[in-house]
Order: structure tokens, then C-alpha cells, then sequence
């Protein structure tokens, strides 16, 4: 049985993505280890001797200790995965290397895009009701976020925002030196924290019965979302800036809604919230989609196929 290493990074997002892909390695027969980059050292894995070794850079945090690690590591046999959103955190010294297979998001080449996959059975859970209205998840420290979070709050009051205590004081911090809200509307913001989440089924509760799941996405970033999937996927309604990825991916108004400007979004939430039954309609049709088109296994064929020349696993 061929090993594979899969480095787990230190940050959510890449956590998740990593854990999703080390469940189709093993749906695909591989047998897998799964190594925090603190546990890594160059013995360890020679002594392993995987087959392929597998990193995700978005946002890994821990870099040095991993180009330290792999720079060390001797066996040349060994195939290494690494995937990024834009191939800007990937370091240059793998680029051209034969053994180092690069798959970015906005690869120009169809066979070397990095496609996000969602490990549905993480993610399935059963509707029981709303507990939330409107809901964010995720960093909310960037101007364009600011602003429509404060938009959000103007019009609704208290919100339900889960990220790292770090980015939402200091998002909190930058929405008062703009001048984005009143103390009214300041103190309903940082009423709106909720704490962070880092379990899966915990995130896939919260965005199921959460009436409204709102996903705002980096300027000039054509890849869709993680958290997209992941509120999807989770049977949760979503409401989505758009871009590229997520209407060539998904239908608007079938799988899930999305909004250019503060004022659409407004309209779409007041719609919605007054039509409940057809935003549940939506996110049905969309979590099928989903865990339909968007299979870490299927992803993970793809790739493998492109690395070896020919189909692995059933």
C-alpha cells in the first residue's frame, strides 16, 4: 500500500481543506499519515518513506519550519503535492523541480488547477430549525469586509460573526477609526462575536440554521470560496459576493444567491428573510451540487492523473 504525508497547517482553512483531501487518500487506498508541522523532521519521513507528500501554502504560517523540513528530506522517489490559491505562497525553489507538482487555483492550464473539494460526510447534518439570522464566518479584518459588516449591522443590528478574537478587535478597531458606525451600532458589533469555531460539524450546525450565510470574497480573487462549499455543503443558505468561480460553478438564485454592492445585498436579505421556504428551497439544491461536483476523491483522481499518467484508484 503506498503512504502518503500530509502536513496539517496551523490555520482552519487549510486544515480543513488537508483533513478532506487525507480522507480521499484513504478512500483511494493510500495509507496516510498526518503530521502538525511542529511534528515534522526530515528522519521521521525518511524512516515513513511516503510515496507522496502533500501541502496546502494558503496561509501557512509555519513555512520556514516546512522548506527546513523538505529541503532535508532525501528521497527522490517521493511525488510532493503542493497546492495554493494563487501559487504566490508556493516557494520558488519547487517550481521547476520534476518530483514537485504544482496545482494552483488560477493555473492557465486546465490539468494543473487546483480545484477546492469538500469532504461532505464532515459536513452532513440535518435541519432542525433556525437558531440564527443573518450569519459571517470567517476573517472580517479587510476594508471591503468592514464596510459591508458595518452595512449589515446599520440595517439589522447584532449579527453573528465567528473568526479568531484577534482579527475581529482589530477589525473592530479599524471600523471605529473610519468612522463606519456609531456608538450604537459599535456596541451592537461587538455584540455580534461569537467566539471561533474549530470543528467542522460545529461550523456545519451553525450554517444550517442560520437563516442567512453571508460570504464576502477578496477583491480580484476568481477562485471560489472555501467557505462557500462549506455552507453549502452543509445545507446552509447562502449569499455570496460574486466572482468568476462561483457563478461558473453554481447557478444564481438555484444553488445560492450573490450580491455586487451593499445596497443588492440589503435587497437580497430583505427578500429572503421574508421567504424563508425558497432560501431553504436554494440550499438544497445547492448542497447537492456541492457534494455532487466538488468530491476531494474525485479532485484527488484528477491531480493523481496528471502526476502519474493514469487513473488511481476505483
Amino acid at each position: 500500500m503506498d503512504k502518503v504525508v500530509l502536513i496539517i497547517p496551523d490555520n482552519n482553512k487549510g486544515k480543513f481543506v488537508t483533513k478532506g483531501f487525507s480522507l480521499a487518500f484513504s478512500e483511494l487506498s493510500f495509507f496516510v499519515y498526518e503530521k502538525k508541522i511542529p511534528d515534522l523532521n526530515d528522519k521521521e519521513l525518511n524512516k515513513i518513506s511516503p510515496s507522496v507528500i502533500f501541502i496546502y501554502w494558503t496561509g501557512l504560517n509555519q513555512r520556514e519550519i516546512v522548506c527546513d523540513v523538505i529541503s532535508k528530506y532525501v528521497n527522490t522517489k517521493t511525488v510532493f503535492i503542493h497546492c495554493d490559491e494563487s501559487g504566490d505562497d508556493i516557494p520558488k525553489e519547487y517550481k521547476n523541480q520534476t518530483n514537485h507538482y504544482i496545482f494552483i487555483s488560477n493555473a492557465k492550464t486546465k490539468k494543473n488547477i487546483f480545484k477546492y473539494g469538500i469532504a461532505a460526510t464532515e459536513y452532513k447534518t440535518k435541519f432542525r430549525g433556525y437558531k440564527y439570522g443573518i450569519t459571517f464566518a470567517g476573517n472580517p479584518d479587510t476594508k471591503e469586509r468592514e464596510e459591508i459588516l458595518s452595512s449589515l449591522i446599520n440595517n439589522y443590528g447584532a449579527i453573528n460573526i465567528y473568526c479568531r478574537s484577534y482579527n475581529f478587535y482589530k477589525s473592530l478597531e479599524e471600523i471605529q477609526s473610519l468612522n463606519l458606525m456609531d456608538k450604537n451600532s459599535v456596541e451592537l458589533y461587538r455584540k455580534s462575536y461569537r467566539g471561533y469555531v474549530e470543528s467542522r460539524k460545529k461550523l456545519a450546525n451553525i450554517f444550517v440554521s442560520s437563516k442567512i450565510n453571508i460570504d464576502i470574497i477578496s477583491k480580484n480573487k476568481k477562485a471560489i470560496n472555501y467557505r462557500c462549499l462549506e455552507v453549502m455543503a452543509s445545507g446552509g443558505f447562502l449569499i455570496s459576493q460574486k466572482n468568476a468561480d462561483n457563478i461558473k460553478y453554481f447557478d444564481e438564485g438555484k444553488d445560492f444567491e450573490t450580491f455586487e454592492t451593499k445596497e443588492e445585498l440589503i435587497d437580497k436579505i430583505e427578500f429572503y428573510l421574508k421567504n424563508l421556504n425558497i432560501a431553504q428551497s436554494i440550499a438544497l439544491r445547492g448542497r447537492i451540487n456541492a457534494v455532487n461536483n466538488f468530491s476531494c476523491t474525485d479532485i484527488l483522481k484528477n491531480m493523481l492523473k496528471v502526476i502519474y499518467g493514469k487513473n488511481i484508484g476505483s
